[in-house]
C-alpha cells in the first residue's frame, strides 16, 4: 500500500501534532490533517527516499495545476546510495560519505527527509509473561530485568537470547532493520525453546501475524530451528522484528542467516541498525 504525508508551508508558529522543519509543517501518514493552512500529499515513500523544502512565492505547481510553497524529491530506490545522490545534488552537490551525514546536514539546513538515522545494533526489549504466540502482547506488556537479561539493550554482533536458563514466563522483543550487501535471497533461521518469529520487510512495521512470518518457528516445543526465505536488495534498509517466549523448562532463541553465497552464521555486525529516536523502526 502506498505511504505518503502530508505537508503544509508554516513559516509561523508549530502547528499541533505535526514536525517544524524550517517553514514546513510535516505530518504522519496516519494524521488526516484538514483546514488551514493548505496540506498536500508528499510522494509515496515506498518508491523511494522523500526529501522536501519549502519554496517562496508559492511558485511550486503540484498536480492539481495550482501552486505552493512546498517541493519534493524523491530517490530511486530506497538504498543509502540513492539517498546520498539525491541529497548531493539537492544540497548543491556536496559530498556525504552516508546517509546519516547528508540527514543531519538537511535537516540542519531547514529540510525533511524521509531517512531513518540508523544506529548500529538491533533493540532488544525483555518482557514478564509469556506472549503466548500473541503477536499483539508486546504492545501492551510491561518490560523488566529476567535473568541475565535487562529490561532493553541492543545486540550489535548477533541476535539472541542465552541458552542458560534466565529463568520462566518471558518474552523478547527485538526491533530494527537488516541491510544486506548482497542482491539475492537470503534464508532466516531461528532456533528457539520456545516459541519464536521473524518478519522482514514492510509487515514487521505493521499489519504482522502469525500467518506471514518469514520465519515461523511457533508453539510450545524443545530447541527447534525453522527457516525461511526473502528476496533482497544489497544497501536497502529492510524493517526487522523478531518475538521470542519462554514458558518454562530450558530457553534459548538464535538468529541466523545464509544465501548461496554466504556461509550460514549468526554474525550480523554491520548488517543490522535501529532508530535510537524510536528504539526501533
Amino acid at each position: 500500500m502506498p505511504t505518503s504525508r502530508p505537508f503544509a508551508y508554516n513559516p509561523g508558529s508549530q502547528i499541533s501534532g505535526t514536525l517544524k522543519f524550517g517553514s514546513l509543517a510535516v505530518g504522519t501518514p496516519t494524521s488526516g490533517v484538514t483546514g488551514n493552512p493548505r496540506w498536500f500529499n508528499g510522494p509515496d515513500e515506498e518508491l523511494g527516499y522523500v526529501i522536501a523544502q519549502s519554496v517562496s512565492a508559492n511558485t511550486q505547481t503540484v498536480p492539481d495545476g495550482s501552486n505552493a510553497s512546498i517541493g519534493f524529491f524523491r530517490s530511486t530506490a530506497l538504498t543509502e546510495n540513492a539517498f546520498i545522490s539525491i541529497a548531493q545534488v539537492v544540497a548543491g552537490n556536496q559530498t556525504f560519505a552516508s546517509g546519516n551525514a547528508a540527514y543531519t546536514w538537511l535537516t540542519g539546513n531547514s529540510y525533511w527527509a524521509s531517512w531513518v538515522p540508523y544506529s548500529a545494533g538491533v533493540f532488544k526489549t525483555t518482557y514478564s509473561g509469556y506472549f503466548n504466540d500473541n503477536v499483539g502482547f508486546f504492545a501492551t506488556a510491561t518490560p523488566a530485568s529476567i535473568g541475565g537479561n535487562p529490561a532493553t539493550s541492543v545486540q550489535t554482533t548477533s541476535i539472541f537470547e542465552p541458552a542458560q536458563d534466565d529463568g520462566e514466563n518471558f518474552s523478547c522483543q527485538w526491533l530494527g532493520y537488516f541491510k544486506p550487501t548482497t542482491s539475492e535471497t537470503y534464508t532466516f533461521y531461528t532456533s528457539s525453546d520456545d516459541a519464536s518469529y521473524v518478519w522482514i520487510g514492510n509487515n514487521a512495521v505493521s499489519g504482522f501475524t502469525t500467518g506471514n512470518p518469514t520465519v515461523n518457528n511457533g508453539g510450545l516445543h524443545g530447541t527447534i530451528e525453522k527457516s525461511g526465505t526473502a528476496t533482497l536488495v544489497a544497501g536497502t534498509y529492510y524493517p526487522l522484528r523478531i518475538q521470542f517466549g519462554e514458558l518454562s523448562g530450558g530457553d534459548v532463541m538464535t538468529f541466523s542467516y545464509s544465501t548461496p553465497t554466504i556461509t550460514k552464521t549468526t554474525n550480523v555486525t554491520g548488517l543490522v541498525f535501529y532508530n535510537s529516536t524510536t528504539n526501533g523502526f
